[in-house]
């Protein structure tokens, strides 16, 4: 079977494409595990300073 023939068998067994508009109902809210974002309540430390999302800054102390 040559290569035209290939094609022409398989456009032939090609389903018909589908009407109308599908809109993923299962994609409109995030798959988000419990907790996910419980690092929001918790500051960043960056050396020996603590920065909040709100802006305020901490000092650490060093150990030692």
């Amino acid at each position: 079977m040559d290569l035209r023939e290939q094609i022409e068998t398989a456009q032939s067994q090609s389903f018909s494409k589908m009407s109308g508009v599908y809109l993923c109902p299962e994609l409109s809210m995030p798959a988000v595990r419990p907790g996910a974002d419980d690092h929001n309540q918790h500051p960043s430390r960056r050396n020996n300073k603590l920065i909040y999302k709100s802006g305020h800054v901490d000092s650490v102390k060093p150990k030692g």
